[in-house]
């Protein structure tokens, strides 16, 4: 829950205010994975002394009517029979335990406002509704009627939602807004990575909570080490396990062909420049209008010249999700489309992308990248560009260069860990000055790799020029 001081405050003071006789309720919203369930999990555990029902919404059960009114009641099903005999019988027909039919929507909701009173009537009641967009809707109907007309009954009813997801609407209910983490409060969540690679996922996650755990487990070891392009997508066969990612795979793959294409590209993107990923995805068969079901999806957000993925997780599953061979088309494409708009950094890391082995022509221009990077103190960047120029090279001298390069530039940015790694690559030494000094330093030997291996960390210190 760090991080999450003003909802917690707000969760709470319904609980004191239920304490005291009254009732309240709430509906939180978000993006997938940002922490609403936590929160709904912080008020159970906040809730002494206080009867706590609880329902999940569920996709494939949306289509049964009243189902998540009859999961919510299930524990207090005995309180039926003590409603007024035209309200009983409202809900033992909605429940199917009476071949009766749903006449009177009005009797159900004020049935339902009855149970929650006399759920209430020995003490506070926490009714907590999580995924209401799964649910059915008559039952959101009938809860939201319900908690809008709670008065003085000692009941707190939370609901959480997920934005832009379809399913049922909750409507008509105090809303509060749950957004990402501030980036102190992600930092936290991401113990023991290096601080460039936490930077660089922070930035990709956005301060969502499930997308810093998932992005974070899904780095290599090499990843985490350090070694990441500016374009920061996982490497082949990392994968992000979750309910969340498979879902939002599964839902990129019922789109037409064109819309998952122009997705692939915006997702292979770096910028979010909307002219780029339509001059990139026009070789690809796709158009501007290939975006509408994609918007209509709730996958993107277009605004002005910009293209935004609605969650990160959603970025990573429209590029996981394609095939090797799209994903280094959308990187050639994006490479073409960036030819002669200014930008030779981001069209050499799309080049280098979309490589499958040694290509000296990429690695000269990623070498200048990382030249241009160093020159403006960027100097992790330059390690990563100048690492991945050495991994393109062929030729074991310039390889060995590229990599010495890589080297100084980690440590130059604070990078000693990084430094030592990349040091133990260099596969002989070399006759360069900050080299010798790197080679010299404690525990390696100037002419064995593998004796690099036992440097003690820090020793890349002494590279730095």
């Amino acid at each position: 829950m760090r991080g999450r001081n003003a909802e917690r405050d707000r969760i709470e003071q319904l609980l004191v205010d239920a304490r005291q006789g009254k009732s309240g309720a709430l509906l939180l919203h978000g993006d997938a994975g940002i922490g609403k369930t936590a929160l709904l999990d912080h008020a159970a555990d906040r809730a002494d002394g206080t009867r706590v029902l609880r329902v999940e919404g569920i996709e494939s059960e949306m289509e049964l009517a009243f189902g998540g009114l009859h999961q919510l009641f299930l524990p207090v099903l005995d309180l039926v029979d003590g409603l007024p005999q035209p309200q009983a019988a409202a809900l033992r027909a909605v429940f199917g335990l009476t071949a009766d039919g749903v006449r009177d929507p009005f009797t159900v909701g004020l049935a339902v406002l009855t149970m929650l009173s006399e759920a209430a009537s020995g003490g506070p009641l926490l009714c907590l509704v999580d995924d209401a967009q799964w649910l059915d809707q008559p039952s959101v109907d009938m809860l939201t009627f319900a908690a809008r007309r709670l008065r003085a009954e000692g009941v707190v009813m939370l609901f959480a939602v997920r934005d832009g997801a379809p399913g049922a609407a909750v409507k008509g209910l105090p809303r509060l807004h749950v957004e990402g983490l501030e980036r102190a409060d992600a930092a936290e969540l991401l113990p023991g990575l290096p601080p460039y690679v936490a930077d660089r996922v922070i930035e990709e996650a956005r301060g969502n909570p499930l997308a810093l755990i998932e992005l974070s487990a899904a780095l290599t070891p090499a990843q985490r080490a350090g070694r990441l392009g500016p374009l920061a997508l996982p490497e082949e066969g990392a994968g992000l396990p979750s309910r969340i990612q498979d879902g939002f795979l599964e839902q990129i793959r019922r789109l037409p062909e064109a819309a998952q294409a122009v997705l692939l590209v915006a997702a292979a993107d770096d910028s979010g420049d909307l002219t780029v990923v339509l001059r990139a995805a026009q070789p690809l068969g796709a158009a501007v209008e290939d975006l509408e079901p994609a918007e209509r999806a709730g996958f993107v957000r277009v605004s002005g010249t910009v293209v935004r993925f609605r969650h990160p997780l959603v970025r990573y599953a429209a590029y996981q999700g394609a095939p090797l061979a799209r994903r280094i088309a959308a990187h050639r494409a994006l490479a073409r489309a960036l030819g002669d708009a200014g930008q030779a950094h981001r069209r050499a890391w799309h080049l280098a992308a979309a490589s499958t082995g040694p290509d000296e022509r990429v690695a000269e221009e990623l070498e200048r990248v990382a030249e241009w990077a160093g020159s403006r103190q960027a100097m992790a960047s330059a390690s990563a560009a100048y690492e991945r120029a050495a991994q393109l090279t062929a030729d074991p001298g310039p390889r060995a260069r590229r990599l010495v390069r890589a080297a100084q530039r980690a440590a130059d940015a604070g990078q000693d860990e990084r430094c030592g790694v990349l040091a133990d690559q260099v596969p002989l030494p070399l006759d360069d000055p900050a080299w010798r000094r790197t080679s010299r330093a404690p525990g390696r030997s100037s002419n064995s790799a593998s004796a690099g291996r036992r440097r003690p960390p820090g020793s890349c210190s002494t590279a730095r020029t």
